[in-house]
């Protein structure tokens, strides 16, 4: 059996998981993988609001911490959480912070790259109780709530038929059917559930209405990003929402006979929705009629022959069957494909396993699920360094524009004289205005040394221009750095993810920078930690140690064995310049290890934001009857200096700055907002740099330029990282007088 020890935020297996029941555990996959390496998660979109058993696409963005896109990727909003953005968020990526906003579309925009990654792997009954096996050997907490897993994973299953259906609490769904901010997610086709002769008290069986039908009852949004008021308010009736879903099921027996009866079901519905597509594969699917509104749970539902011919083919997927013609398109340009085009893969038992088995993980937290082989792979090269081809900006959406938040430096954006600002219009001549973010970047993407025309306008000029822009290949890393032009001698490095080569690579910039600095050393670093969902421990350890001459790192505490206590030693190879510490809402697992380390050994500075507050550790489990998949399972907590566990309640910076200068911090999105996250057990003590801090700010409000620099050009083409720079203040404090100790 092989294992990996991670410390990462919730972000690739969060996606992964929560994505599967409605299309499939396969189809969802590679969102995941586009959110890896190009979403970005902050504020704007909704957070969740269907506490039941499978989140809705636009729940499974918002559940993994803010992961950037520094390219013309779109992203989805309000991670997902999960990007991370997620967003959700595991498998450590991100890139640089932005603010993008995408509308719930957005993800259906994404699937069109989608690979199935389950595709080939067999995954039946036996591995699922496999599954069962491993937590109940090595997951964290001996006794799990076994009774919501056992639904959440009798749910999954039956979501992931097409058209998917769901068990409900019957005191939920009387209470909250017709409801308007239900949106039509409770109409549809209810009955009483029963198979092999046993019903089921207290329980209805849904039908739940097609993609079209929700999209016909969704009321007008504003685009772009919601306020902090607006997301802290629907985060609260979300929360209401799903307290009563999960107090209505309390009183309702389920356990696994029930969900054995319910598999059981779901064979016979595959059974009957297959032989429907066999008998006519060119005709349309039928969607389910929601018409005439939902209907009363007096009826009975089984899985003999007694379900009719009509029944069996509303089942079939709500696409055509067979796959549309591909549309020509321009050298160059990309397509605009719609997901609703595109055939549904008819479900089959190795789904519902493989759906049913990530359910029961589901219920036990949001970290711990099954992942394919190739798609943890795929993601970690992908983290590793990933590349892609276009113009190098990054977008976001306001109400309902494209909108340049930054060009790359020395990319072909920047070069073209793309600003800060610019609004899109048009992109090849195409008016683009309220087109989600996800199909604008796919129409501006395309190969290297193609050309894209961008309409744009900008406020000091807002007659509409075309400028034309020749894609490349842009190359994101793991590791990047840069020395500060405003502040000689400081150098900044950027981490996007605890893998194998951190520790080499950030050594390696680390030298290179301080070579090509006066004096051939650094006067200080700082270490750029925001939107980095984690990674490998064994790295986080490593590279706090090369800053810490000594001092406790983390300690590991899990069920089965002795606590594991990691210290600092000392080396000739330790950094001794001073350190700041550049958090964000995004930064989770072994970035917070790192944080914490510096923060409480009085070693390093931690300024941003709040972070995710995941302090929990995974290992990965090569099961023994497959090789082509992981079980995920968080077997263990980890524990800062100090002595208090990071989760939920995060590290708290030391300073609090905002993304913009006389700015707000936003929102956010961290572990407290994920379903089923371990709980927190107490809080931390105050950092040991507090004493020091009326000083410090002192010196910043006397020599600090970060202000100055922020404002000295009104409409800059590349908008100032306050942040970083406040940072640079800071450290030019500390190095200007090291404080002792």
């Amino acid at each position: 059996m092989n294992k990996t020890w991670l410390a990462q935020g919730n972000f690739a297996t969060g996606v992964l998981r929560r994505l599967a029941p409605r299309r499939s555990v396969a189809l969802s996959v590679v969102a995941l993988l586009a959110l890896l390496t190009a979403s970005a998660c902050q504020r704007g979109a909704e957070p969740q609001s269907q506490p039941l058993s499978a989140p809705s696409a636009d729940q499974a963005r918002q559940l993994a911490p803010s992961v950037q896109s520094a390219v013309e990727h779109s992203a989805s909003s309000e991670p997902v959480a999960d990007s991370g953005h997620p967003g959700t968020q595991a498998i450590p990526a991100g890139k640089q912070p932005t603010k993008v906003s995408a509308d719930e579309e957005d993800l259906a925009a994404e699937e069109d790259d989608e690979r199935d990654y389950w595709k080939g792997v067999q995954f039946d009954e036996t591995n699922f109780s496999e599954v069962l096996d491993y937590i109940q050997v090595h997951y964290i907490d001996a006794n799990p709530d076994t009774h919501r897993a056992w639904i959440e994973a009798a749910n999954f299953a039956l979501l992931s038929l097409e058209p998917g259906e769901e068990l409900l609490p019957e005191a939920f769904y009387k209470a909250r059917t017709g409801k308007p901010e239900e949106e039509g997610r409770l109409d549809g086709k209810t009955s009483a559930f029963q198979c092999k002769g046993q019903g089921f008290a207290g329980v209805v069986l849904h039908s739940l209405p097609t993609d079209e039908y929700l999209k016909s009852k969704r009321p007008v949004r504003k685009k772009g990003r919601l306020s902090d008021e607006e997301v802290n308010a629907l985060r609260e009736k979300s929360k209401v929402r799903s307290q009563l879903y999960h107090t209505s099921w309390q009183s309702v027996a389920f356990a696994r006979p029930q969900f054995e009866c319910v598999m059981s079901y779901v064979a016979e519905r595959v059974k009957q929705i297959r032989a429907a597509a066999k008998a006519n594969p060119a005709a349309p699917a039928k969607a389910v009629d929601v018409a005439a509104g939902p209907t009363k749970p007096d009826g009975e539902r089984g899985t003999g022959p007694q379900e009719s011919t009509d029944q069996a083919k509303a089942a079939l997927p709500t696409d055509k069957a067979t796959p549309p013609k591909p549309d020509k398109a321009a050298p160059g340009k990309a397509k605009d494909s719609d997901a609703e085009d595109r055939p549904r893969p008819l479900p089959d038992m190795n789904r519902a396993w493989q759906a049913a088995a990530q359910g029961y993980l589901y219920a036990l937290d949001p970290h711990s699920s099954i992942i394919p082989r190739k798609a943890w792979d795929e993601s970690t090269d992908k983290t590793e360094n990933s590349s892609f081809e276009g113009i190098g900006a990054v977008l976001t959406q306001r109400d309902d524009q494209t909108v340049v938040e930054n060009p790359m430096e020395g990319r072909p954006a920047w070069r073209a004289g793309i600003r800060a600002g610019d609004i899109i219009h048009k992109v090849d001549g195409e008016d683009i205005s309220g087109l989600a973010l996800n199909k604008v970047v796919k129409k501006i993407r395309g190969p290297r040394a193609t050309k894209v025309v961008l309409t744009i306008s900008r406020e000091t000029d807002p007659e509409p221009k075309d400028i034309a822009i020749f894609r490349e290949n842009i190359e994101i890393k793991n590791v990047d750095g840069k020395l500060l032009a405003d502040y000689p001698g400081v150098a900044h490095v950027k981490m996007t993810g605890f893998i194998p080569n951190s520790t080499r690579d950030l050594r390696s910039m680390i030298d290179k920078l301080a070579s090509q600095a006066p004096d051939g050393k650094l006067k200080g670093l700082v270490l750029d930690l925001r939107n980095n969902s984690g990674g490998l421990l064994t790295k986080a350890i490593e590279i706090a140690d090369a800053f810490l001459p000594n001092g406790r790192i983390v300690s590991v505490k899990s069920r089965k064995k002795a606590e594991e206590v990691h210290e600092a030693s000392s080396a000739a190879s330790d950094y001794a310049f001073p350190v700041v510490v550049l958090v964000s809402d995004g930064s989770a697992s072994a970035s917070e290890i790192v944080a914490s380390a510096l923060q409480d050994n009085g070693r390093g500075l931690v300024i941003g934001a709040r972070t995710f507050g995941k302090a929990s550790v995974q290992t990965l489990f090569e099961p023994a009857l497959h090789s082509d998949y992981y079980i995920k399972l968080t077997v263990a907590r980890y524990y800062a200096p100090s002595g208090y566990t990071i989760q939920v309640v995060g590290v708290s910076p030391d300073v609090e700055v905002a993304p913009t200068v006389d700015g707000k911090m936003p929102v956010g999105f961290r572990e407290e907002n994920l379903n089923n996250h371990l709980v927190p057990i107490q809080g931390r003590a105050e950092s040991p740099w507090m004493a020091r801090m009326p000083e410090l700010k002192a010196c910043v409000a006397s020599q600090g330029a970060a202000d100055k620099i922020a404002k000295r050009e009104p409409k800059p083409q590349i908008h100032p990282d306050y942040q970083l720079l406040r940072a640079a203040d800071y450290l030019g404090c500390l190095s200007a007088k090291p404080l002792a100790k």
